[in-house]
């Protein structure tokens, strides 16, 4: 037997550099996600844009406002030189008449009076079960059927099974709310705007039976039941609840027209109407106001932030190339993605921020746009570090 060696055979892609795909080629192959992902980071910043020219032009307008207002000491007396003018007073509300529900035996001396009215219905609830038998793969669904108070009606038509499952087709009696023509604090009327704005109910608690027989009163509920504690389908309960009572002590920011309260436009276009529970100062009413306005600047932010960042995430494949092709961003990548796609998001919000409070903070419009730039600086001085160490093992 004779054995020869033969020189191992070239391998032909033993010496080609690894192909990296580009950006056309993560396009094509995941480009809907890479759509989706872009329009979520543009409709990101869109949204970060919007609320902060929306908090620019309330803090102008708050501004705007503090300066103008006019502080009323006596109520019971209309100044005639403030009107058309920014006024702040506090004092005792007063309301017209009751407002009542004979039926009921409910009368509150109240700016509102709420009755909401629930009904006892059928209610369809559907559930889904997989099934595996053999290799077969199925979803079963069942239905069943209990009976609860609700608000809204429940069409019994729509239900899967209506045998035995019907309900009314319309509530017998509406829930409404009762709101009062006149209310006043001393001589100034309320406009129907900041009559609006009595948003705070309480409950109604009364120990008075209802004259009517068919309704019965317990913990605070009005029943049209035979049995409260075994109630039919169509039985409807009440329940009443008001808001501003007579007699407690309000604070008012609002335009004087008359002897009316009316909201005050300011010159960059915001309404300045404010209604507090107490008697508050003029600075302890617009630090509430402003208090709550950034909490609802920091909602929006925070959901512009999210929205770029899940739509970075989506094309965080793209990112990477874009990152790795420039040195002064490829520190970056030591982190990982989930750290560029961080600080990408936080940057373009904070220089989109900084768009809109260059303007009127010029102080603040700065610090923003370093804080939108501190990625791209801990990146390059993590570079300049890496080149000076290298430089001095060479020598």
């Amino acid at each position: 037997m004779y054995r020869t060696n033969f020189p191992d055979a070239p391998r032909p892609y033993a010496n080609a550099k690894r192909h990296s795909p580009s950006i056309k080629e993560h396009l094509r192959a995941s480009w809907l996600t890479s759509v989706i992902g872009f329009i979520m980071f543009l409709a990101g910043m869109k949204l970060v844009y919007w609320n902060e020219g929306q908090a620019v032009q309330t803090a102008h307008s708050l501004e705007e406002a503090m300066n103008a207002v006019i502080p009323v000491k006596y109520t019971s007396v209309i100044m005639e030189e403030n009107n058309g003018k920014l006024v702040h007073f506090s004092g005792t509300l007063r309301v017209g008449e009751p407002l009542a529900e004979v039926e009921y035996g409910v009368a509150v001396p109240a700016v509102k009076l709420k009755r909401r009215v629930q009904m006892y219905q059928w209610v369809e609830e559907k559930h889904k079960r997989e099934q595996v038998p053999g290799d077969h793969e199925y979803v079963e669904l069942s239905y069943s059927y209990s009976m609860e108070w609700r608000d809204k009606l429940i069409d019994s038509y729509l239900f899967y099974n209506t045998a035995g499952h019907r309900n009314p087709k319309e509530f017998p009696l509406k829930t409404t709310v009762y709101v009062n023509e006149r209310v006043s604090v001393g001589r100034y009327m309320f406009g129907a705007a900041l009559i609006d704005k009595f948003s705070d109910f309480v409950l109604v608690t009364s120990d008075e039976r209802p004259e009517r027989r068919d309704i019965k009163l317990h913990a605070g509920l009005y029943y049209h039941s035979r049995d409260v504690w075994n109630p039919e389908v169509g039985d409807i309960r009440v329940q009443f609840s008001y808001a501003g009572r007579a007699d407690e002590e309000v604070s008012v920011v609002g335009m004087q027209v008359g002897k009316e309260i009316q909201p005050y436009r300011t010159f960059s276009g915001n309404e300045i109407l404010m209604l507090r529970h107490g008697r508050l100062t003029v600075e302890e009413m617009f630090l509430d106001e402003q208090a709550r306005n950034q909490w609802l600047t920091w909602a929006y932010r925070a959901l512009g932030w999210l929205m770029m960042f899940l739509g970075a995430n989506c094309v965080s494949n793209i990112l990477q190339i874009i990152v790795s092709r420039y040195s002064i961003l490829r520190s970056l990548l030591l982190m990982g993605m989930n750290f560029v796609n961080m600080a990408i998001s936080t940057s373009v919000c904070f220089l989109v921020m900084s768009l809109a409070w260059s303007s009127y903070r010029p102080v603040l419009g700065t610090l923003l746009v370093i804080g939108g730039a501190m990625p791209f600086l801990f990146s390059a001085v993590r570079l300049y570090r890496r080149e000076r160490e290298s430089r001095y093992q060479r020598l």
